[in-house]
């Protein structure tokens, strides 16, 4: 007999920063894309700005942004809505390019051995999707981090190596392109070394290449790049040609975290009306480290006397000011909205609209498949509602891998409380009640660390289960948590069909 449920409201909230217009002594930091957007790369193209970032673990891949004015973003699609057949996941840092109405994204990802190497896509139209060309550069145990740019009638490409090779210095390599940007064309080259003995013991990565007055200059990032522990900050070298000799500036790091953004770095930069801009990532304090990375964006400012680039006062946080929206899915028409992400690591989510409502299947193993967006602020309240009985459990669910996550579900007359640590899961806290009128879940998130669950029958009377408790096991080094709802089935597998409750 087919059940049915419905399903819910989600509330989130955009997170914000922005303060008053910058004195050249200032660095303002502002977040202009909403929620987790790692490794953000951005170009211009006939006046409109396109970016796009890591998606790490989480389909589809690549999610890309369209501006006028480098601040107000709108989502357009994904570079892939499946994944390309060579890889298998750790889908970092894309870099956009474009050249002769062509759009190419240079990306890293895992091939089926385990190998972290950069393939290449491209489209004539960025709001179509992408067409897979394979690898463009196998380099040893590891090529990640792509930068691609245009010198004269020559095209370049840069990439971070040896970062998994013991007793070889982190390097940036480059090497000449094709003219179809789709191989490289002639031998490598030595273009960045890390100095173990400096601010770049971590290594070096994340690069982005400009130029200005006659130098070429390379944004870089150093230190660990994330989790509870990271350190990343920015440096800039600067050359004459691609070649080399390239020269470290003195003043290194030129941009660090200060009370509100933790970690900035891997960013690429862009010119607007006659200023440079650099769009970047960094964590928010609020939710650290469990919300992910935010697209920051600040002006960059030069010096003078020596051409510099710099961002200057990076201690300076102002007031963050914080705009809010809601986030609702009453899952109208026949397709998934384009927030939902799934967990390409834990398997292929089986999911569809038809009618109003989701249909999401469980599998027979004890891993929950699971939907979920970007919490966007780190004090948020998630709702849902569940109607009707069903064998697997249905949850309100904050997740961070398919070993980690913590919910408030129904399974049968059952309320359940759980939490899944490590790949154990684990009760705690289960409670009768009828479901004859559905049961409405909540949540609500302190910090983007702490959570108090509570479940109402009739709408209107609120009993709060569990008490308060703490998500740490929610943080991950590469991305940030997701809330959203998933089914667990209990052995034997089973389906939950969903749709707005109000």
């Amino acid at each position: 007999m087919k059940k049915r449920f419905h399903l819910f409201t989600l509330f989130a909230f955009f997170l914000a920063f922005s303060c008053a217009k910058p004195e050249k002594a200032e660095i303002i930091q502002e977040q202009v894309i909403p929620g987790e957007l790692p490794d953000p790369s951005v170009i211009e193209v006939d006046g409109t700005f396109y970016a796009t970032g890591s998606s790490n673990a989480w389909g589809p891949y690549f999610p890309i942004y369209e501006s006028k004015d480098l601040k107000n973003w709108r989502f357009v699609d994904y570079v892939f809505q499946e994944k390309p057949e060579w890889t298998i996941n750790s889908y970092w840092a894309p870099e956009l390019f474009y050249k002769d109405g062509t759009f190419f994204c240079y990306y890293t990802a895992r091939r089926t051995d385990g190998v972290s190497m950069i393939g290449v896509a491209s489209t004539k139209d960025i709001k179509l999707g992408f067409q897979d060309h394979g690898v463009i550069i196998e380099w040893g145990e590891e090529a990640i981090d792509a930068f691609v740019n245009q010198q004269g009638d020559d095209l370049y490409i840069t990439w971070k190596a040896y970062g998994l090779t013991e007793g070889k210095p982190i390097t940036l390599l480059g090497s000449k392109l094709s003219k179809d940007g789709l191989s490289l064309d002639g031998e490598s080259f030595e273009v960045l070394v890390a100095d173990a003995d400096s601010w770049e013991r971590g290594g070096i990565e994340g690069q982005a290449i400009i130029e200005r007055d006659g130098y070429l200059y390379m944004l870089y990032s150093g230190n660990a790049c994330c989790g509870v522990n990271c350190d990343y900050q920015v440096g800039v070298a600067r050359a004459k040609t691609m070649e080399g000799p390239w020269e470290k500036y003195a003043q290194n790091p030129i941009l660090v975290g200060n009370e509100n953004w933790k970690c900035p770095g891997h960013g690429t930069a862009v010119q607007n009306e006659g200023d440079w801009y650099y769009l970047y990532h960094a964590y928010p304090s609020a939710g650290f480290p469990n919300l992910g990375r935010s697209a920051l964006l600040s002006q960059i400012g030069w010096d003078g006397e020596t051409g510099w680039p710099r961002f200057a006062a990076n201690s300076r946080a102002g007031n963050p000011t914080r705009l809010a929206s809601d986030f609702t899915d009453s899952f109208d028409g026949n397709e998934l909205g384009a927030n939902w992400r799934f967990d390409v690591e834990a398997g292929n989510v089986l999911a569809k609209v038809e009618n109003g409502s989701l249909i999401l299947t469980a599998d027979s193993s004890a891993i929950p498949a699971f939907l979920g967006i970007n919490p966007e602020k780190a004090d948020a309240e998630f709702q849902t509602q569940v109607l009707a009985k069903s064998e697997v459990l249905q949850s309100l669910t904050f997740y961070v891998t398919r070993d980690n996550s913590l919910g408030l579900g129904v399974e049968g007359d059952s309320l359940k409380l759980w939490k899944l640590q490590g790949g154990e899961f684990q009760v705690l806290e289960s409670k009768t009640v009828d479901t004859s009128a559905g049961v409405q879940l909540k949540a609500k998130m302190s910090g983007g660390k702490l959570f108090r669950f509570s479940f109402s029958t009739d709408g209107q009377n609120w009993e709060e289960i569990g008490g308060e408790i703490a998500g740490e096991h929610l943080a991950w080094w590469s991305w940030g948590m997701k809330a959203g709802l998933s089914v667990k089935g209990n052995g034997e597998g089973g389906f939950g069909e969903f749709s707005a409750s109000y």
